[in-house]
């Protein structure tokens, strides 16, 4: 994508709300699919959209050949949001969830919780397992809350893990219609009720096409009824010049360990990062029906020391809304790796993790 196309992306804040079960796991064995993520990959949300338009017909299939080639359809991760009733107004008030950083604890004795995002050098910030405790001045040490959805409930900060489902079925023959022995499959999913929120960037052409809502299969097991779920647009952002282009940013998906990354002509540079470091499947190519290789990537939650610079200061900003947004596509042989590399700045994080919506 060169910077004029750039300018003609518009960045969305969309609102999931899953119809039915939906089996987004981290583990698949020979007997199903097991341990349902916190989130949903901003990867299988782009899939699941684009395979959407395309079979409604939003969309053409030169459309997705080009989105295979060079994607300009990019989303962030989805978080879960987490609804309390308010005891005094009772009035339902949505919470945003994020992923927690690796300087967020909390006290397994009395609950008390850490959430460190003070201004950190490049010094302080270095690749790999990090290495931070924190006490509770009355029970010792505290755990570490990386990675796990957090929201911010007045003074506290609380975890919030979506409720899941465990259904076992048996596989049926094709022919004789009775079930078949030995082919036993459990499926661990998210339960259906449960409402994500997450970022999108389309550019104008897609956009003026989409529906206000529009009914998407996301995950594993859509000709068993799971994954059907009803996504809304809920609002679009107006590029700034208060768009943050340097400090510190937080990664809202998994980050590809690289100290430069560059889409568009711009370029972010990495000057320090705190994160863990795991090995997880990039997505799911439709194109070509393939899985995507098996790459090394830092967890969601990184703290990230960053620098984004493009040909002139419009583009820059233009740039930081993308990354904030749908993040930075990576090229790995034939094929792009989406839904990563999603930085918001320390500031923005901190206003997200408290925002409460009616």
């Amino acid at each position: 994508m060169d910077q004029s196309r750039m300018k003609s992306l518009r960045f969305l804040e969309i609102e999931i709300e899953l119809i039915s079960p939906a089996i987004i796991p981290s583990r698949m064995t020979r007997s199903g699919y097991t341990r349902p993520l916190d989130y949903i990959p901003g990867s299988t949300l782009r899939g699941a959209l684009l395979a959407t338009l395309y079979r409604f017909g939003y969309v053409d299939k030169e459309m997705i050949r080009r989105e295979a080639n060079e994607p300009s359809v990019l989303s962030s991760s989805a978080y879960p949001i987490k609804t309390i009733e308010e005891p005094t107004t009772n009035k339902a008030l949505s919470h945003y969830t994020l992923p927690a950083t690796p300087t967020t604890f909390r006290c397994r004795i009395c609950g008390r919780t850490v959430l460190n995002l003070g201004r950190f050098t490049v010094q302080d910030l270095s690749l790999g397992e990090p290495h931070l405790v924190a006490e509770c001045s009355e029970h010792g040490p505290m755990k570490s809350l990386y990675t796990m959805p957090i929201y911010r409930y007045g003074d506290d900060i609380r975890v919030f893990k979506p409720r899941t489902i465990y259904t076992t079925s048996v596989s049926i023959h094709k022919e004789l219609g009775v079930a078949m022995r030995g082919m036993l499959f459990s499926y661990e999913a998210i339960a259906e009720g449960t409402k994500f929120w997450a970022r999108l960037v389309v550019p104008d052409y897609v956009a003026e096409k989409l529906p206000e809502r529009l009914n998407v299969t996301i995950g594993r097991g859509s000709s068993r009824g799971f994954g059907h779920s009803s996504v809304r647009i809920k609002s679009s952002k107006n590029i700034t010049n208060s768009e943050t282009t340097s400090g510190v940013f937080i990664s809202l998906s998994p980050l590809v360990p690289l100290s430069r990354l560059s889409y568009g002509g711009c370029e972010v540079r990495i000057r320090g990062l705190l994160g863990r470091l795991t090995r997880m499947f990039s997505g799911w190519d439709m194109l070509l029906g393939r899985r995507r290789p098996l790459i090394k990537l830092v967890k969601p939650g990184a703290i990230v020391r960053a620098e984004i610079s493009c040909g002139d200061s419009e583009n820059t900003k233009i740039f930081a809304a993308l990354l904030s947004y749908g993040g930075i596509p990576i090229r790995l042989d034939d094929t792009w790796l989406t839904g990563f590399n999603v930085l918001v700045p320390v500031n923005e994080y901190e206003k997200l993790l408290g925002e409460s919506l009616e």
